[in-house]
């Protein structure tokens, strides 16, 4: 049924929490709220000509809408990482109102999104804005699927304060493989002054999945985790409405196969969780263990705990301070949490309109946002740019009333 779509629309929820408060009383469901919506992504660039021949030559079906991430006064910020190709006008953007309109200004700047910029931004998938407003842009280097080329895969901190560019960090080989490698998500934790990485490595077979510690201080990095029984596929098969993802090749099914993804720190920033994305455990490492560069694999191996086993898989995960962690639950259309004391994951907020729930972001008071992308559909190639039932992208937010995981 199509469904009438407008901005600030609030959702009345299919589903509502049932976790209970400590009192006993029941905690009443959250609204759920579209901050932004398009069905095609619609980018301000400054200049009239290369808006009209983007709209033209329909290259905004070669865009795709990842991440959201908002800093501390409440501006909005989105990835689209280039898997479509070089012609996506900009990897990394900020939101701006244009009449009606929400639109994509490329941030922090066009030169610094130009794809024939040796030193600019290839392909941005995962990103964070720390508690200093310092944004951390995880840069996948790969412009549709082909090999990165050196400097390409790297992390840069943005100070949105300052505007300038305050630490840049270009992965050796020997922190990820420039074929294999799908640098997904990143963490950081203020206070140890640490970046966590996530590398689903989905470019090859077997996977190459990984976890990647960077050190802010010193300007270095390592590969801590590159076992395959933790960081790759779990041959886990999944639907989102009742569609096989992806959707059969040659007559045969045809899963998606995805390593490491969503990564998320706790309260406390003593554990690192991280999920696989075609799987369902809910893993951690002690963050002590992985910061000491001088650890060896089998030591971090031997250290990894299976935390839980999740009702669904996930595609983003963030803490608040108290240590209850948020999942994006893609076959259950929603968010799921848990709880830090009992260990209890339910979920959170769920509803039909939401499609491949991605990555979350906290904003002011208490506020999470995350998007509602469809990517399945955009993956296969069946996403309807001119009249879906729901809109293709979406921003949401909902109220939590709790602090981020990155406040002191």
């Amino acid at each position: 049924m199509k469904k009438t779509s407008k901005q600030h629309l609030t959702l009345a929820l299919t589903a509502a929490l049932t976790a209970a408060l400590a009192t006993g009383s029941a905690m009443a469901a959250p609204k759920l709220e579209v901050v932004a919506e398009w069905n095609r992504i619609s980018y301000d660039l400054g200049d009239p000509a290369a808006e009209k021949a983007y709209d033209e030559q329909q290259i905004y079906k070669k865009v795709l809408m990842q991440g959201t991430k908002v800093d501390s006064k409440g501006n909005i910020y989105v990835s689209t990482a280039r898997w479509g190709g070089p012609e996506v006008p900009a990897t990394l953007s900020k939101l701006v109102r244009k009449g009606k309109e929400w639109k994509l200004q490329p941030f922090p700047s066009n030169e610094l999104n130009d794809v024939k910029n040796p030193k600019g931004l290839k392909a941005v998938l995962g990103f964070e804005i720390d508690r200093n407003d310092v944004m951390w842009i995880l840069d996948q280097g790969h412009v549709a699927g082909a090999p990165s080329a050196p400097g390409d895969e790297k992390l840069i901190g943005w100070d949105l304060k300052a505007g300038k560019e305050v630490a840049r960090y270009e992965f050796s080989d020997a922190d990820s493989d420039k074929k294999c490698s799908f640098l997904n998500d990143v963490t950081i934790d203020n206070d140890a002054q640490v970046a966590y990485i996530s590398d689903s490595g989905i470019f090859c077979s077997p996977l190459k999945g990984g976890l990647i510690v960077y050190d802010i201080k010193s300007n270095k990095a390592k590969r801590v985790l590159s076992a395959p029984e933790w960081v790759n596929d779990e041959n886990y098969t999944f639907q989102i409405h009742g569609r096989d993802v992806l959707k059969h090749k040659d007559g045969k099914p045809n899963p998606m196969k995805t390593g490491a993804d969503g990564i998320a720190l706790s309260g406390d920033k003593k554990t690192l969780y991280w999920t696989n994305l075609t799987g369902n455990r809910l893993l951690s490492l002690p963050t002590a263990l992985i910061r000491d560069f001088g650890k060896s694999e089998d030591e971090i191996k031997k250290a990894v705990q299976v935390v839980a086993t999740l009702p669904s898989n996930t595609d983003g995960i963030t803490g608040d301070r108290q240590g209850n962690l948020y999942m994006s639950a893609l076959t259950l259309n929603g968010i799921t949490r848990r709880d830090a004391k009992t260990g209890e994951i339910k979920p959170f907020v769920t509803h039909d309109d939401i499609s491949w729930p991605d990555t979350l972001a906290w904003g002011p008071k208490g506020s999470l946002y995350f998007v509602s992308n469809h990517l399945h559909l955009w993956v296969d190639g069946d996403m309807d740019f001119d009249h879906p039932a729901v809109p293709n992208f979406r921003i949401y937010k909902v109220q939590v009333g709790a602090k981020p995981y990155t406040d002191k």
